[in-house]
């Protein structure tokens, strides 16, 4: 008796499977026909003419960027996506970052997976504000405490506004999920989201949490010749189910001089960017983390993070100008799937505050180990050429004057191509890329040789002393490490290198 009804049992649960085979397309919540993705670049300035975009400028810009799984309308490009549970059925959903060809602004669209099919039905279109494409940075976080996943995204308007958008999802009676934005802030200088520390019970699962609140630091217009910003708080509103201002303040900052002002003020990135050339630092007092370091090269488009044990260095893709300030695109040079969006604001004379975004595919947090103040290596401001400046420029125009081969007296040969170095002794050769910074009022090269897991090589530079003849050239170099204070000697003797002219 048993045997029969086994043997109906598996033959009806076969038929079972043959009929959803078969209707999988009535029961999808899409059509079965599927469009190719297409991948498109958006240039982040307007232009007339048609742009050409390099297959590798695509492929690096595009490496670590998840596939739209969505059907991608004619008018419609791809820029980016995430992946995420937006309705808590335990199915990936996406939400995808997309341009259209008749306007500027980006927009994000949610999808919801199909448990049964797989399919990813499209939800209502949020269109922002922002409109420079590689600025945009979007992630999900439970930002008002009760493990909702929020969509919070952030970027540059036209007009290099920041702005900071947060929308929750809200399940409909027809079964529908739609975004409501609860925030919509804009500033002319930096939005940040401060977390807070949750109970045990929140990450336990058995309360809810406190919200995140949301600072916005905007130019105060009746101190137009000064730093001075006005902070403004904005907190979650239980009631209203939507962040409301909290507080406001003035924050009086430093008074610099007229002649900075108008080179800064005029929104050029290159006169900032020129200003942010070479060695920044955070002392190991002031930071819980230890002392950390940023060198910017402008030349060579790189920014290179450095805190003792480790250096990371990251190329700069785009910048937008913003009132004493700027907003600086990077990418890891090594990892490209790691984008560093940078927000820099001039704080002083000789001083930035720093607030780092790391865009990664595991959003974990919205705080970074580099946030901080940071005051330029060696006295005086970069726009003023003082003697400090002046003995590096000594030193780079004597670079420039001639690719000749550099000679010591023990057979090593140093060589510069660029922003490279090649440099050949009795043990072997060594390429990799070099800098030229200015540490305590003393020129210096930092070697940072190829390959992974590489430590920088510091050379303290003397040309004080001139060859016997007159014809040539003569650069003595003396491995240092590199501290707030300026530099200690490392214990080697200096190598003494000539050329002709």
């Amino acid at each position: 008796m048993k045997r029969p009804v086994l043997i109906i049992f598996i033959v009806c649960l076969a038929g079972l499977f043959v009929w959803l085979a078969f209707n999988r397309t009535v029961l999808s919540f899409s059509k079965e026909t599927r469009k190719s993705a297409k991948t498109v670049i958006p240039s982040t300035e307007i232009d007339t003419e048609a742009t050409t975009i390099l297959p590798e400028d695509a492929s690096s810009f595009d490496e670590s960027k998840q596939q739209p799984l969505i059907v991608i309308g004619d008018d419609e490009s791809f820029v980016q996506a995430i992946s995420v549970d937006i309705n808590k059925d335990g199915t990936q959903d996406q939400i995808c970052a997309l341009k259209k060809a008749s306007e500027p602004n980006i927009y994000l669209v949610p999808a919801l997976q199909n448990p049964v099919t797989g399919e990813y039905m499209r939800l209502q279109v949020i269109r922002t504000g922002i409109t420079q494409t590689r600025t945009l940075l979007f992630y999900c976080i439970d930002i008002i405490g009760d493990r909702t996943n929020a969509l919070v995204c952030s970027g540059m308007t036209a007009d290099n506004i920041q702005l900071l958008a947060v929308y929750l999802p809200v399940p409909e009676s027809d079964g529908k999920t739609t975004f409501t934005a609860v925030a919509d802030l804009r500033s002319d200088g930096p939005i940040t989201i401060q977390e807070v520390a949750r109970s045990d019970a929140y990450n336990l699962g058995l309360t809810g949490g406190d919200s995140f609140p949301i600072i916005t630091y905007n130019s105060d217009p009746e101190s137009p010749q000064t730093l001075d910003q006005i902070e403004r708080i904005y907190r979650w509103d239980r009631n209203l189910k939507r962040y409301e201002q909290a507080s406001e303040s003035r924050i009086t900052g430093k008074k610099i001089e007229t002649r900075m002002i108008r080179q800064l003020q005029g929104g050029n990135v290159n006169s900032f960017e020129d200003f942010l050339t070479g060695l920044w630092y955070v002392s190991s007092s002031s930071s819980p983390a230890g002392a950390k370091y940023i060198f910017f090269d402008t030349a060579a488009k790189e920014i290179i993070f450095h805190n003792g044990s480790t250096e990371e260095i990251f190329v700069r893709e785009a910048e937008s100008a913003r009132r004493y300030g700027a907003y600086l695109t990077t990418r890891n040079r090594s990892i490209t799937s790691i984008r560093r969006l940078i927000d820099i604001e001039l704080t002083g004379i000789d001083e930035i505050k720093i607030k780092v975004l790391e865009d990664v595919r595991l959003k974990i947090g919205v705080a970074s180990d580099w946030d901080g103040v940071y005051r330029k290596m060696g006295a005086g401001s970069s726009i003023a050429r003082d003697t400090t400046s002046l003995t590096a420029a000594k030193v780079a125009s004597m670079l420039a004057s001639s690719a000749a081969e550099w000679a010591s007296s023990d057979g090593q040969t140093l060589t510069f191509t660029d922003r490279n170095y090649t440099i050949s002794r009795a043990s072997g050769t060594e390429t990799g890329a070099y800098a030229l910074l200015t540490v305590g009022g003393k020129p210096v090269f930092q070697f940072k040789p190829d390959g992974t897991g590489t430590k920088s090589v510091f050379y303290l530079i003397d040309t004080g002393a001139t060859s016997a003849d007159e014809n040539r050239q003569r650069m003595a170099l003396t491995e240092v490490s590199v501290t707030i204070s300026g530099t200690n000697l490392a214990g080697s003797p200096p190598v003494v290198f000539e050329r002709g002219k």
